[in-house]
């Protein structure tokens, strides 16, 4: 009854004011919070991690500029994580075909395309970041099938739990840490869905 209140005020505030909304995301998979061996599909046995890099604000989606900000995501122990496996060859956020991966057979365990290539500082075992963290989803360069969609197609795909990062090393070139980029539940999601209902206010309106 509680929870109902409060997002009813926010409904209420967010249409009454239509402004954007920066929604936080985490990282997550079958093997728990981060960017981890253990959530790739297979599951590797042995290698690095990676995720949120700690005190700071985390990973972000603004609903009126179509910013998707990764600035805050690492991996290594440059960055306070365990070190790869072997050197780092590629990173990228893929698409999954289905909300949070699911394949039927749990959360976190599908996999697909490659949606939009990120850049890394350097490929070391310590880690490192990203250096094009921040994508605009209206400017941002996405490969193949994705490119023809619209920034509200691409927002969908990322608020429905369908993107991932993926992190390849030498060892693992599939992939050897990954986590799904998730709003997370339950008191956030309420933030989510006011997010949705905000754009779709200043939408309407443009």
């Amino acid at each position: 009854m509680k929870k109902t209140l409060i997002l009813s005020l926010m409904v209420s505030l967010v249409a009454s004011n239509a402004q954007a909304v920066v929604i936080f995301l985490n990282l997550t998979g079958t093997a728990g919070a981060g960017l981890l061996p253990g959530n790739e599909t297979p599951s590797i046995l042995t290698g690095g991690s990676g995720g949120e890099i700690a005190n700071t604000v985390g990973i972000t989606y603004d609903t009126d500029t179509n910013v998707l900000d990764l600035t805050n995501v690492g991996w290594g122990s440059s960055q306070g994580f365990t070190n790869m496996s072997s050197l780092v060859t590629n990173q990228h956020i893929h698409v999954a075909a289905n909300a949070n991966g699911n394949t039927g057979l749990g959360d976190f365990t599908g996999t697909g395309g490659v949606a939009v290539q990120l850049n890394r500082s350097t490929n070391a075992i310590t880690g490192g970041v990203f250096t094009n963290p921040v994508i605009d989803f209206d400017t941002a360069t996405f490969n193949g099938a994705f490119a023809s969609l619209t920034v509200d197609q691409k927002e969908a795909l990322l608020l429905d739990g369908k993107m991932y990062i993926n992190i390849h090393t030498q060892t693992n070139g599939g992939g050897e840490i990954r986590g799904f980029l998730v709003v997370p539940e339950p008191s956030t999601s309420l933030l989510g869905a006011v997010a949705l209902g905000a754009l779709a206010i200043r939408r309407r309106r443009a």
